[in-house]
């Protein structure tokens, strides 16, 4: 049985290959993230699929059921510190934030409804270094320092407000929150780790793209992140608790983006057009191993509900 975990394990990494494959063709934010949240759920229907396939008595000895309750176990710890992280994040910003001034409440109440994403209550957290990040499950909240607000202008301060209200419109803190317990429930996948790092990076790039589509000022946020970056800090380590999304995670290149947002258009242009015409290439090659691998899929899921699946008759034999 522990022969038919590997199979399971080297199945997932082969699907997940094709899928990380196929995403590097792509250049639409939207797209990519759930290429990448397909990689990150994908161990998990394989592994319910496989606990479908049998119960206790199935296994036969005592190194598969040892196996099934350390793969569960690890899923299971992951679930449990991700409610943790969750707790402590509202324990913090219940604790150790007030509420922002009501010109600054207005403000951001305009831009999300000019935006159409829900509306976060602002707050602001007593340090005295550069700190922008959103979290909460139920309802948003977006987290600012006072360094924010004295020493950003008014459009720098609306950048990244935006920034802030994109993250909440994209539902980001739900994503990433949910991306890393499936990241912690099975971090022998390198694949897990590559997902949850590409997905941390480019929702900083989409929360970018969508301040210059709004306010039409690159470089208002590119200024807004310079003052930032000068400071030399990154976040607190609150901005890694209950999916917070920070202006300046330490996932991401502060200096990269600001480089970005400086870049002329065209050229940004050109190089999403380069991105989406080599996608016609790579995918004749890797759309029958897609295509493979789904029918695989709907094998194992098919012949799991009708009691004939293909492992359970080879732990029987």
């Amino acid at each position: 049985m522990v022969l038919i975990g590997l199979i399971g394990i080297l199945f997932v990494l082969l699907v997940n290959a094709v899928l990380l494959g196929v995403m590097r063709q792509v250049s639409d934010w939207t797209s990519r993230r759930t290429l990448q949240y397909a990689v990150l759920l994908m161990p998990l229907v394989v592994l319910g699929l496989i606990l479908c396939s049998f119960n206790l008595t199935s296994w036969g000895s005592s190194a598969g059921i040892t196996l099934l309750f350390v793969v569960s176990g690890i899923a299971l710890g992951a679930a449990g510190l991700g409610v943790a992280r969750l707790m402590l994040m509202a324990w913090i910003v219940s604790h150790r934030t007030y509420p922002a001034a009501p010109k600054l409440q207005a403000m951001t109440t305009n831009l999300a409804r000019k935006l159409g994403a829900t509306r976060p209550q602002v707050r602001l957290s007593f340090s005295g270094r550069p700190v922008a990040l959103t979290c909460g499950i139920r309802r948003p909240t977006i987290v600012l320092s006072p360094w924010m607000v004295e020493h950003l202008d008014p459009r720098e301060l609306e950048a990244v407000v935006v920034h802030e209200l994109e993250h909440v419109a994209r539902h980001d803190y739900l994503i990433i929150w949910l991306a890393a317990i499936l990241r912690d429930a099975f971090f022998y996948l390198p694949t897990s780790w590559i997902a949850y790092r590409h997905l941390q990076q480019e929702k900083e790039l989409a929360c970018d793209d969508a301040v210059v589509r709004v306010t039409r000022r690159p470089l208002a946020l590119a200024s807004a992140l310079a003052k930032v970056w000068l400071q030399a800090v990154d976040e607190p380590g609150l901005a890694k608790l209950g999916g917070a999304q920070a202006l300046s995670a330490p996932e991401t290149s502060i200096d990269g983006r600001i480089k970005r947002l400086l870049a002329p258009p065209a050229s940004v242009n050109r190089q999403r057009h380069a991105s989406l015409t080599t996608f016609s290439i790579p995918a004749v090659v890797l759309l029958p191993f897609g295509m493979f691998e789904g029918a695989c899929l709907a094998f194992l899921l098919l012949s799991t509900v009708i009691g004939c699946h293909p492992i359970a008759l080879c732990g029987r034999l």
